[in-house]
């Protein structure tokens, strides 16, 4: 089952459906999220999603950070009809309280990647599944998340989250002795605390173990933290492990005779994504395609759209491409075992196939089109940035334009931010938005043309 996610404790809205689902109201209508759990949509599924954007919402399809899809633009009168098509689909949560803990993260190549250690996806669905049905961690808070990674040609090494789960084949004696997971706090691969690592089949009830140690510890602190890297910060990694410790298996983190565990960067894996430009995490704007070959047809194509936008009709284009697709976390779609041709009919549709496409530097929120504090056309004014400035965003990892300080796109720092207010832009560097200007109030034809023409020599300077 996957569902649409929901704010907790909502406020009541006109048309709406009090204490079942309460989408994000923007500019452009409502904001429905579907979450796809482990990633995979199947085709058929995928159509009828488009069906339902294309008849409820407005047409645009946005791709998250999270691996879910946004249906745009929808009615609050047609709310009811539209919670009653995606439950006939499977894709609606009982209540709000389930659906706003089931942040689950997982490999979009599962079950795919003959290199990945493991095939994550049963684990990832069973944790999905524990997540909705136990009430007890329904009092999580609504953005504290999972990982699940299997590892491969297309990991989670970077992306930041409050648990996370790696496969790791661990050799002991110089024989291997796994798959294991290994278990990290708060944050990437490289960054989070090491609590150590259990089996595959207990990761559901160490979640479930996890899950009630922070609500318990974060309880006895003046000031409760709501992600696990705080609670980690102020009390250690060692006050979870010992409520836990039942449920950890294989090498302990203080064992260093069992040496280093293996990096799931180190694999072979024809695209290498690059680093998030600022402290970690999957919420940052690049989004690298992948596609990659692993026998006389690819296993599967990556198509990506400008600002992981796109529409039903294109999605549903795509549909027929594949028997399924994968949603990933770089705001980026995967075809499964994709029918001859495929690369060229995504390619038509205006996908993006090439990962060295200087339009994937380029991050922007909905701006004026479809945010109701949006002053700018942020899309429009990305793309005559791509259109004037490739030697720039060649030679660096992000250009963020930004409808304004909020930074919903990306909130941390980027080579260049653009944050517009009451139509003009705010142009800084190596900042997030809002940050201290590198030149001020410009129109928005005037901003492009201060980016298009400043150096890489400038830019670098000013860092």
């Amino acid at each position: 089952m996957s569902a649409i996610t929901q704010l907790r404790n909502p406020p009541r809205r006109r048309g709406m459906c009090p204490g079942v689902l309460a989408p994000m109201e923007v500019g452009d209508g409502l904001l429905v999220r579907v979450r796809v759990p482990a990633g995979v949509l199947p085709a058929a599924s995928a159509t009828r999603i488009a069906g339902l954007g294309r008849r409820y919402g407005n047409g645009l399809v946005d791709l998250s950070h999270r691996g879910n899809l946004q249906l745009r633009g929808v009615a609050a009168t047609d709310m009811a009809a539209l919670i009653e098509e995606l439950r006939a689909l499977g894709y609606v949560s009982e209540d709000a309280e389930s659906e706003a803990v089931r942040n689950v993260l997982t490999s979009p190549t599962a079950g795919l990647d003959g290199t990945a250690v493991l095939d994550v996806r049963p684990y990832a669905l069973a944790l999905d599944a524990r997540l909705a049905a136990d009430r007890d961690l329904h009092r999580l808070p609504p953005k504290f998340g999972w990982l699940v990674d299997g590892g491969g040609q297309a990991t989670l090494f970077d992306s930041s989250t409050d648990v996370r789960f790696d496969a790791v084949a661990v050799a002991v004696a110089g024989a291997v002795d796994g798959p294991l997971f290994r278990v990290g706090l708060g944050g990437t691969f490289a960054g989070a605390a090491l609590l150590g690592h259990c089996r595959p089949d207990d990761l559901v009830e160490l979640v479930a173990a996890l899950a009630r140690a922070f609500l318990e510890l974060r309880q006895t602190l003046a000031e409760p933290p709501r992600r696990m890297a705080g609670l980690v910060k102020t009390l250690g990694v060692e006050a979870l492990r010992e409520r836990v410790a039942g449920l950890l298996t294989g090498p302990h983190p203080s064992h260093a005779a069992h040496g280093p565990l293996p990096s799931p960067a180190s694999q072979e894996r024809e695209l290498q994504s690059p680093p998030p430009p600022s402290g970690g995490g999957s919420g940052w704007g690049q989004t690298p395609p992948t596609r990659l070959f692993l026998g006389p047809q690819p296993f599967w194509l990556g198509v990506a759209f400008p600002f992981g936008r796109l529409d039903v009709d294109r999605l549903e284009a795509l549909a027929a491409l594949t028997h399924e697709i994968r949603i990933t976390p770089w705001r980026a779609l995967l075809l499964a075992a994709p029918q001859d041709g495929a690369a060229e009919t995504a390619t038509a549709l205006g996908g993006i196939l090439d990962h060295h496409d200087i339009r994937l530097k380029l991050t922007a929120c909905s701006g004026v089109t479809g945010c109701d504090v949006g002053t700018t056309d942020t899309h429009a004014d990305g793309l005559a940035i791509a259109g004037r400035a490739a030697g720039l965003l060649e030679a660096v990892r992000m250009v963020h334009v930004s409808g304004c300080a909020k930074g919903c796109a990306h909130p941390g720092a980027a080579d260049v931010t653009l944050t517009a207010r009451e139509g003009v832009y705010d142009v800084a560097l190596n900042a997030a938005p809002g940050g201290t200007p590198w030149r001020s109030g410009l129109t928005p034809s005037e901003a492009v043309t201060a980016v298009a023409d400043l150096s890489v020599e400038e830019l670098f300077r000013v860092r």
